[in-house]
């Protein structure tokens, strides 16, 4: 125990003063639990099993994300270099007053900006980057030229003695469940430091960079972004690494001077290749309405668990056809994007039953991974038991591209939507026309009338559209208007279900308190007709 809180900053302990956790003897190694400074160290045997500690310390580790976040808070703002070398000059001093006056003060960045004769033509561009050291990232020093003021990277930094050196032969050990173990040397003279002073002066980065894929390509990595903070020469990433990715790391020492800069990068290595997704969970059926004759119905599911990103859906749905001499099944299908979880089936016959099927797929590499089918069987003789009387439903049909159903209320016995889609910098205005598809059956008996189309030019990516009629399906169309020569004749398309008045009217009329609202409702309708006019 006391090897541990020797190796741990003092600020660790202070502002983290959560159960240490041990196992086994002494001579066990250090896991370095840290997001940053603010956070302990945890020893642990690496080949305990991770389970029975999360079981028994189950509220540590709730609250262990907590100190994570009180370093990580810096890094969104300044770079992780910076942030480490602040973290060593504090030492054991007030953290949060004594970092935030580090870094936000002006300091000289050790090296020397290098000739101007050795200089690229990028750094040697016309233009103010920076004022001094502590507007550029990492290493990189602010450095006057002929044509003006760049940040580059310093020279002479290996001839500085109070720094420590760039740790070199990273070693990777994989080990059970995507963890692995990191180590590093040193030089001979620093590491007999580290032996008798506990190194406490010194700070380790480890960033890390990665790929989802069968085959490495250095091109597509992403940024490197920090993974673990350790004072010792070996650090274990308690975080399990992605199933089916390519990783990569390197190291840094800073010290309260500097840093000389990162390692070279390790051998990229790969984690277990990835299963088929789960199946998808959970499949219920809702919204059930009748549509010119035919049956309409949303499918849901809930997004299985994948070990790589479900890039779509199947969906399949299929009934048995009696013919003269034999029967055959008709079956259909439809690909809905990773993003949503639902699918309306339409045009369905209302006296047949249906086989319907939910299919996830991810894509890795050249590879299709496809899970099971989840499945369920509806009888469309009994649709109305999906019908949803009397309660807003969840429409599946209110995203689709960019253009989207933002909000649907309820008015005066009326529907109201708002409609967002993204900014085009470069168009004009927006050309948003709607038409009513279809109504249900009761609405059609109902008020039978002529369908109409209806446009207005905005010039804001958002319109709020008034006066639709309940349980009535509409079309909305969204048209980029560049000049009167190029324009986009296709635009952006959306179906919707405007619904959430079923009961509304009438519980307006029985109650007394509602009474003054409807004075006002019916005043308002005296307005349809000119506000109608203002779209043409």
């Amino acid at each position: 125990m006391n090897d541990v809180l020797e190796d741990m900053p003092h600020h660790f302990r202070r502002f983290c003063s959560l159960p240490l956790l041990t196992h086994g003897n002494h001579s066990t190694p250090l896991m370095s639990v840290a997001g940053g400074p603010s956070c302990i160290a945890v020893k642990l045997r690496t080949d305990f099993a991770l389970p029975a500690i999360l079981k028994q310390w189950w509220l540590w580790w709730l609250l262990l994300p907590g100190c994570l976040a009180s370093w990580t808070k810096y890094i969104e703002e300044y770079d992780s270099i910076r942030v480490a070398r602040c973290d060593v000059r504090c030492g054991g001093n007030y953290p949060d007053e004594c970092m935030e006056n580090c870094l936000a003060s002006n300091y000289t960045k050790p090296g020397y900006c290098p000739d101007k004769a050795s200089m690229s033509p990028f750094e040697a561009v016309c233009l103010i980057a920076c004022v001094d050291d502590s507007r550029c990232p990492d290493l990189a020093k602010c450095c006057r030229h002929d044509c003006g003021v760049t940040c580059m990277h310093p020279i002479g930094l290996d001839n500085i003695t109070d720094l420590p050196v760039i740790p070199e032969n990273i070693q990777i050990r994989q080990q059970k469940n995507n963890f692995v173990l990191l180590t590093w040397h040193n030089s001979k003279t620093q590491r007999v430091n580290e032996s008798t002073t506990g190194n406490k002066d010194v700070r380790y980065l480890v960033e890390e960079r990665h790929l989802l894929g069968p085959r490495y390509l250095e091109s597509r990595l992403s940024p490197w972004t920090i993974r673990h903070i350790s004072t010792k020469s070996h650090a274990t990433i308690r975080e399990r690494l992605k199933t089916g990715h390519w990783y990569q790391f390197r190291v840094a020492a800073i010290n309260a001077n500097g840093s000389r800069g990162y390692s070279e990068s390790s051998r990229p290595f790969k984690t277990k290749e990835p299963r088929n997704p789960k199946e998808p969970q959970n499949l219920t059926l809702s919204d059930a309405r009748l549509v010119d004759g035919k049956l309409r119905i949303s499918l849901r599911w809930i997004k299985p668990a994948s070990d790589v990103p479900i890039t779509y859906y199947k969906v399949f749905w299929s009934r048995l056809v009696h013919g003269p001499t034999n029967d055959s099944i008709l079956v259909y299908h439809r690909t809905v994007l990773k993003d949503k979880t639902c699918y309306e089936l339409k045009n369905l016959e209302p006296k047949c039953q249906y086989f319907l099927q939910v299919q996830a797929v991810a894509l890795y590499g050249g590879r299709r991974l496809l899970s099971r089918k989840a499945s369920k069987v509806f009888n469309s003789t009994d649709y109305m038991a999906y019908a949803d009387m009397g309660r807003r439903s969840r429409r599946c049909e209110r995203y689709h591209g960019d253009l989207h159903l933002r909000r649907m209320t309820c008015h005066c016995g009326e529907v109201k939507v708002r409609l967002v889609w993204p900014m085009n910098h470069d168009v004009k205005a927006y050309n948003v026309s709607w038409r009513e598809a279809s109504c249900s059956d009761s609405q059609e008996k109902l008020v039978p009338r002529r369908k109409k189309t209806w446009w207005k030019l905005v010039q804001t990516p958002h319109l709020e559209i008034k006066h639709l009629q309940n349980e009535c399906t509409y079309n909305v169309n969204v048209r980029n208007i560049f000049n009167s020569i190029n324009n986009n004749e296709n635009g952006a398309r959306l179906e919707f279900f405007a619904t959430g008045c079923s009961k509304q009217s009438k519980e307006q009329k029985d109650n007394k308190l509602l009474h003054n609202k409807i004075i006002q409702c019916k005043t308002k309708s005296a307005k349809r007709k000119r506000h109608y006019a203002t779209y043409f």
